[in-house]
């Protein structure tokens, strides 16, 4: 079913779709129902206020990507308050620009929003959109339809007007050709090398040294600030598979929820549409199109096919005949619905105003209800049935912990008995340490709980803490090791080898200044030889391009900053590498680049004044507007 609904997902919008889906949809946390920071607010944007819910969303969202990017897990010492501060800038910026959307008339019709949705991944089976599995996703997260789908009508009105402030950028011609041929220009270098190797034997470091480094930053030589705590974790997973089944329970809840398990009428339908256009007297022009298509047919000099095959404005269906599958109630829009529902078998209708255009529509099947037994659906309801138990216990069972964890705040044990789980204990955790997916307490929330102050100056047990919406604990503190002195024998060799590279870094510094001074005197390599080297050893690289490969990117990036020699001399310059070696270079030449118009580097250009077009909206919004920011309120 709806085989051929067009991609219309397009741009930031998609992204922001499939971050409802994968994330999962926005995430309602077990906080929300135990009176947590789903109440609180994030920030006000002109009156309108932001949940906390909603940042910590996006903010776990840029968690995962960014522990994608670092093979699984965010590295040591990851700065979470910059994600934290991103996410927040980013929800005050789209609720800046939904408003201003709004103000300025942009909204979104009902066939892009059911376009929208149909196309969402998550939504479909076998590729198709299957408005059963739309419909328990949702309720699945505990959102309803209606919220979903203003979200996704909100998205598309942003983008909306988010292009037509990109139709205002305007990049001259010009700009582009004199862009291309800086980009293009090639340079001629000469390069020498002092590398460290060559140096490391005129450098030493002696015990007096290390000792005096040593006691001169004790404070960079102590051990890390660790816990091991105590913990009760409750997962809905878990509680699921404790959940007991039989087939009297299992039938009662087919019976309560049989509109889930039923097909329900579906209609094979075909159409050729013309689409309005935005120019003036477009509407008409469309809708005069349709009709003489229609006469056409009725007339007999054009079946209904051949106009879908070659006057049709959906070139998906057109390839098809103008075939759409089978289509429910619910899954287009709601004149476009209205018009297929009232047909008859094999009957074709008038011209018809939609949500898309003008429309002639072609019945060619009608498939009817259909009861699914339950022997055919019982594996289903049963992993529902489960699914809903457990999360209505999971739900009963963490207010509970919550609780008694709460009254009881010296012990976990009553809390643990009280909803069958047990007391565990944790690895050794680092103040700030990044979460570890591979254990299965670990989280930002976790770790900053541990660290509290109620857990480890009171000795209470800590807060509820959700680690992710399925899956929460409570924690008390089991041992403190606070930060200690790191003998001199035990960090003797890590400063021996920073001090030796101090050393090397500064003589290889002064040897190359000393050359690059004779270099601009001289105008030749023969300054080499004070450091006991010759012009042989010199590197000629030609026509080097700013992509070139044959030069580390540090050179290049230096080459093509330098000034361009006089006629028959050379401009000298210098650099370091990463890995610390210092680079003599030689500009010798400068080869202007091709200036014809590139359709790549043009679009590039284009998209890039319209980011600072909608850039400087977004400044000019943010300035204008009444912003209190709450980050404190952010976990």
């Amino acid at each position: 079913m709806l085989q051929n609904i067009h991609d219309k997902a397009k741009g930031w919008v998609a992204y922001l779709i499939v971050g409802f889906i994968a994330v999962p949809f926005a995430l309602f946390g077990i906080s929300s129902y135990l009176g947590g920071s789903g109440s609180l607010v994030a920030a006000t944007v002109n009156g309108e206020e932001i949940q906390v819910q909603e940042v910590q969303n996006l903010v776990l969202q840029q968690r995962q990507r960014m522990a994608q990017i670092f093979g699984g897990t965010l590295p040591p010492g990851f700065n979470e308050d910059v994600i934290k501060q991103q996410a927040l800038d980013q929800v005050v910026n789209q609720a800046l620009l939904r408003q201003e959307a709004a103000n300025n008339g942009y909204r979104a019709s009902n066939q892009e929003v059911y376009d929208t949705i149909a196309n969402i991944p998550a939504f479909q089976k076998e590729g198709q959109f299957d408005p059963k599995t739309y419909e328990l996703l949702l309720e699945s997260q505990r959102r309803s339809k209606n919220s979903f789908e203003t979200e996704i009508r909100t998205s598309i009105s942003n983008q909306q007007f988010s292009q037509a402030i990109s139709k205002a950028a305007f990049l001259p011609v010009e700009e582009v050709a004199r862009y291309q041929a800086l980009q293009n220009q090639q340079r001629n270098a000469e390069t020498y090398t002092l590398k460290k190797a060559d140096f490391e034997s005129q450098v030493d470091v002696t015990a007096d040294e290390i000792k005096a480094h040593y006691d001169a930053n004790l404070s960079n030589y102590m051990t890390n600030d660790k816990v091991k705590v105590s913990y009760v974790l409750l997962e809905q997973s878990e509680i699921a598979k404790t959940i007991p089944v039989d087939d009297d329970a299992l039938k009662l809840f087919y019976d309560d929820n049989l509109s889930r398990y039923t097909d329900p009428e579906q209609r094979q339908v075909s159409h050729i549409l013309i689409k309005v256009g935005e120019e003036d007297g477009a509407e008409a022009k469309a809708e005069e199109k349709a009709k003489a298509l229609y006469e056409e047919i009725k007339a007999g000099t054009k079946t209904f096919e051949d106009a879908a095959k070659t006057d049709s404005d959906d070139k998906l269906a057109a390839e098809k005949s103008g075939d759409l599958g089978l289509i429910a109630r619910g899954e287009m829009g709601p004149l476009f619905e209205a018009a297929t529902f009232a047909l008859e078998k094999g009957a074709m209708s008038d011209v018809v105003k939609t949500e898309a255009g003008f429309e002639i529509l072609k019945l060619n099947e009608i498939v009817e209800t259909k009861q699914k037994s339950f022997d055919e659906v019982k594996t289903e309801v049963e992993e529902l049935y489960r699914r809903e138990q457990a999360e209505k216990l999971f739900l009963e069972q963490s207010d509970q912990l919550q609780t008694l964890a709460f009254e009881n705040d010296s012990s976990l044990d009553g809390a643990a008995d009280a909803i069958g789980a047990k007391v565990e204990t944790s690895d050794w955790i680092q103040r700030g340490e990044t979460p570890n997916p591979e254990k299965k307490y670990s989280s930002s929330a976790f770790i900053q709980s541990a660290y509290s102050d109620e857990v480890l100056n009171e000795g209470k047990n800590s807060e509820l803490i959700e680690i992710d919406p399925t899956k929460v604990a409570v924690l008390r503190l089991q041992e403190h090791k606070v930060p200690e002195q790191k003998p001199l024998a035990e960090v003797e060799e890590q400063i021996k080898a920073s001090l030796l590279g101090q050393k090397l870094r500064k003589l290889l510094i002064e040897k190359g200044e000393s050359v690059l001074a004779s270099l601009k005197e001289t105008g030749d390599w023969s300054a080499l030889e004070s450091i006991g080297a010759g012009a042989d050893k010199v590197e000629n690289t030609a026509d080097v391009k700013r992509t070139d490969t044959r030069l580390n990117n540090t050179i290049i990036d230096k080459l093509f900053s330098m000034d361009k020699p006089e006629s028959g001399k050379k401009t000298f310059g210098n650099t370091i590498l990463p890995d610390g070696d210092y680079v003599l270079i030689a500009l010798t030449g400068v080869k202007d680049g091709a200036t014809e118009l590139d359709d790549n580097l043009k679009n590039s250009f284009t998209q890039m004044v319209s980011s600072r077009e909608q850039a400087a909206v977004l400044k000019s919004l943010r300035e204008s507007a009444e912003v209190e920011l709450f980050p404190e309120n952010i976990q």
